[in-house]
């Protein structure tokens, strides 16, 4: 018996870079705008194929995972469950909710700390005994996990919308936004997020730049979003690998010696490093396999 995972991007990242195009052009020591566009597209690329070897996204998402059991169709005659729930996401921030299948169409809302406890840091689920607190086994039976995670912060503070076109506020920090969470009046009533020209009661962000409709001019708000923080090691290697690229990207690959008399000979080394068996060297492999799903008992 084993479950099979599906996982839903509730509310996506505003981006995915490990890294960004100032602190890329310190460490390459450019002063200059003319390779912004192929550096801003390198930091791109090599975030995303790291994320790739990783399996998994590194910037705060609120995300849905459903846990669906690979089993007989009739749960009640398979014996036992599950020690543990990995989530696809880690680390976790918030966890939202937790509903699990107790009959068709029926299903229980679980609560934290007395149905279940979370490791944030490996984004393991441990299922508790609710009248014991010992820790259980899950139930052969699907369950939906909605949580927020990634490397970060959650934040929370308080914004008026403005009285001018186009009614948007800027959050505090803007400049490392991950994703929203939910905003709310005064009043603890929520708005609803849209996509584009919001109404009454209804928001849409971009950026870390929230805007509202006219008809909630003046109105007191809170906003909960998630903001972004990469590790400094993901951050070292996303930086490695882009000067190898920068300084590759004006001669040829295929170059394997060259002679220049009375000055030297260079050559290129062609292919993978020694040891390489992916598209990383071998030492930044072991660092970036420290990222993949954790083991969990």
């Amino acid at each position: 018996m084993s479950y099979a995972v599906v996982t839903t991007v509730i509310s996506a990242a505003a981006k995915y870079d490990l890294t960004d195009l100032a602190t890329v052009k310190t460490e390459l020591n450019l002063s200059s705008f003319t390779n912004d566009a192929w550096l801003a597209q390198a930091i791109t690329q090599v975030s995303k194929t790291i994320a790739r070897h990783c399996k998994r996204s590194f910037v705060p998402e609120q995300v849905q995972d459903v846990f669906d059991v690979q089993q007989d169709p009739y749960p009640y005659q398979t014996p036992g469950g599950f020690a543990q729930l990995q989530l696809t996401r880690w680390p976790v921030l918030a966890v939202r909710s937790v509903v699990q299948s107790v009959a068709l169409n029926t299903t229980q809302a679980l609560s934290e700390g007395i149905d279940f406890r979370t490791d944030p840091a490996t984004g393991c689920l441990l299922r508790l005994n609710p009248f014991t607190g010992a820790v259980s086994t899950w139930e052969a039976v699907p369950v939906t996990v909605i949580y927020t995670a990634g490397y970060g912060a959650l934040v929370m503070e308080a914004g008026t919308v403005p009285a001018a076109a186009p009614y948007a506020v800027t959050v505090s920090q803007a400049a490392s936004f991950s994703c929203d969470q939910a905003v709310s009046y005064a009043n603890g009533a929520s708005l609803t997020p849209v996509t584009s020209l919001p109404m009454k009661g209804q928001y849409s962000v971009a950026a870390g730049v929230y805007t509202f409709a006219a008809a909630d001019t003046g109105s007191a708000l809170t906003f909960s979003y998630a903001t972004a923080s990469v590790p400094e090691d993901l951050v070292e290697i996303a930086l490695r690998l882009i000067t190898v690229r920068f300084k590759a990207k004006d001669r040829d690959p295929t170059l394997i010696q060259q002679d220049t008399p009375g000055i030297g000979t260079q050559r290129w080394w062609f292919g993978g490093a020694p040891g390489q068996k992916g598209p990383f060297p071998p030492d930044i492999t072991a660092t970036l396999n420290d990222y993949r799903t954790p083991t969990v008992a």
